[in-house]
């Protein structure tokens, strides 16, 4: 959302878009997502304020509190409205414990810089009980 505050107008992050963790064992798989403001330095937070042109970053947590390795994990989110994706997201990226590959996929095939729409993270492998894997991406402020 835009408000106009101090003499600028400024995009309001409201809150975090959804997002989903199909996986085998669904109970005590904890999903948080933060966003940080890169331009402005932001710590990570649920709620940031954005200028037209600043540069931000989400990032989604799966941490498995299972007592066994969780599979078959898809993550989805969006691109948010007024935003465009800043460039071509890297789930491979190191981000990721080394026994877990991902795929990225979004509906009409695209991922690159400019991209607006939906995103899903295929996990491939295992999470292990008591680990926490991180996927990420950076978008652009219209």
């Amino acid at each position: 959302m835009l408000k106009y505050k101090r003499g600028f107008w400024v995009f309001f992050l409201l809150n975090i878009y959804s997002y989903m963790v199909i996986a085998s064992t669904p109970h005590d798989v904890i999903l948080t997502k933060t966003v940080t403001n890169i331009t402005q330095q932001s710590e990570a937070s649920t709620l940031i304020d954005a200028n037209p042109g600043d540069v931000i970053e989400y990032n989604i947590y799966i941490a498995n509190n299972t007592y066994s390795a969780i599979s078959n994990i898809n993550i989805s989110t969006s691109v948010p409205l007024f935003t465009t994706l800043l460039t071509t997201i890297d789930c491979n990226d190191g981000h990721l414990p080394p026994v877990l590959n991902c795929q990225i996929f979004t509906p009409d095939g695209v991922n690159n810089t400019g991209y607006q729409g939906d995103i899903t993270w295929q996990l491939l492998g295992k999470l292990e009980a008591g680990v926490t894997a991180r996927v990420s991406y950076q978008v652009t402020i219209k």
